[in-house]
């Protein structure tokens, strides 16, 4: 039996205090890790859970299958990459030179999710810090449309609310004020003083309301910016549900974050879930000025008309190369279907419904687990990925260099 100290690789928290002993190569104890954390690092010792290599269906050596996606890609005429939100920075250096060679575009989430505002953190619009400094130094801490209970179970604990030293007299409440903003009760809102309820898509009003850009005033504006007003710090985590509500405009976040910058520090934090899908923007945003959404068919491009979903949508791309990803389960399948007359080619550490729908899977080592690297986690900081166990599998590097060097 051994120990060993991990970093969960199972959310974008990116815990780093996870101890695992484990005995004839499996986990037979997980410390510190949360259910989902739990879950994530079991799944690579399931071998129900680890995809087959296949060609069309029929098991194959990885081998055969690497040649297969060499012939698929380097016959495709409109080749399209997606996914690596999950991948180590090393794999999404490889997968954007790969791009540039086959002259192909490429893509992740960050498309229909967060790229705006990272582009506008990335880009200096918006003020961002570490999630160390929130510790014991923020004294509002606002989520707008997320509910991290659920999403990002342990980073109230980790990195913000319960992570406070001083405590008041009572000694039940840290010195700091937790407030939410949302369109629900959530498990957060309980907790939240105050909890600020909002209507469905007003996310906006509210926002130009304390801007003064509105005409009319919203409820919850004047009692939202007087909190922050009062604030020495205030620390935004921003949810999916607010940049969605915003249609992935951040601009209304920059014009507020400026208000306030004679008074008070503001920062940024997205809420991301995925682990290491600011670390896939910021090296897209060092190659092409872009964080998504980039072609290399004639030079370097980036455009709507690059992104996964609009290819998708008007059936562009003949030959897609899924990374770590599984849009096939995240994206409605009226959507997918249009890649029905699209060669699919798949690198998973996980059986999922995109290896299910791929030509050509090739299963991969789960990072964090069986091999190591370096990921950014949600507030820019590089952390390092341990390895528990070496695996049967090959790593997305050793694919992706593969696919590098005989295409």
């Amino acid at each position: 039996m051994r120990s060993r100290s991990l970093v969960c690789t199972g959310c974008g928290c990116l815990c780093d205090d996870i101890q695992v002993q484990t005995n004839d190569s499996r986990p037979i104890l997980i410390e510190n890790a949360c259910a989902k954390g739990a879950a994530h690092i079991q799944a690579s010792f399931n071998p129900e859970r680890r995809p087959h290599c296949t060609i069309g269906g029929r098991q194959c050596g990885p081998g055969e299958a690497v040649a297969e996606a060499r012939r698929l890609l380097g016959n495709s005429r409109n080749p399209l990459i997606f996914g690596l939100d999950s991948s180590t920075l090393s794999a999404q250096s490889l997968a954007i030179a790969l791009a540039r060679k086959l002259g192909g575009s490429i893509d992740s989430a960050a498309s229909f999710s967060y790229g705006p505002l990272l582009a506008a953190m990335l880009g200096g619009d918006l003020p961002a810090c570490s999630l160390a400094e929130v510790k014991d130094r923020a004294d509002l801490l606002l989520y707008w449309g997320a509910d991290p209970p659920n999403t990002h179970p342990r980073h109230l604990s980790l990195h913000s609310y319960y992570a406070y030293s001083e405590y008041n007299p009572a000694g039940w409440y840290p010195r700091v004020t937790l407030v939410c903003v949302e369109v629900r009760r959530t498990e957060l809102s309980s907790m939240s003083k105050p909890a600020i309820r909002i209507k469905p898509g007003e996310d906006r009003a509210v926002i130009e309301a304390i801007t003064g850009e509105a005409q009319s005033q919203v409820g919850a504006a004047q009692g939202l910016a007087e909190l922050i007003r009062k604030s020495h710090f205030c620390v935004l985590f921003c949810g999916l549900g607010l940049m969605h509500s915003l249609g992935g405009d951040p601009g209304p976040l920059v014009r507020m974050a400026r208000l306030f910058a004679g008074s008070t520090r503001m920062a940024v934090i997205p809420m991301i879930s995925e682990v290491n899908m600011m670390g896939f923007c910021r090296l897209l945003h060092q190659t092409a000025g872009q964080v998504s959404s980039v072609g290399f068919k004639d030079g370097t491009a980036a455009g709507r008309e690059h992104s996964f979903l609009e290819q998708v949508r008007r059936r562009s791309a003949d030959c897609v190369l899924i990374v770590g990803s599984d849009p096939f389960a995240a994206l409605p399948q009226s959507v997918m279907e249009n890649l029905g007359d699209a060669k699919i080619v798949c690198l998973s550490p996980l059986a999922t419904a995109s290896t299910m729908a791929a030509d050509v899977v090739i299963p991969t080592a789960l990072p964090g687990v069986e091999c190591g690297g370096s990921v950014l986690r949600m507030d820019g900081v590089e952390v390092a990925l341990a390895e528990l166990e070496k695996g049967a599998y090959p790593t997305e590097e050793a694919v992706l260099s593969r696919l590098l060097e005989i295409l």
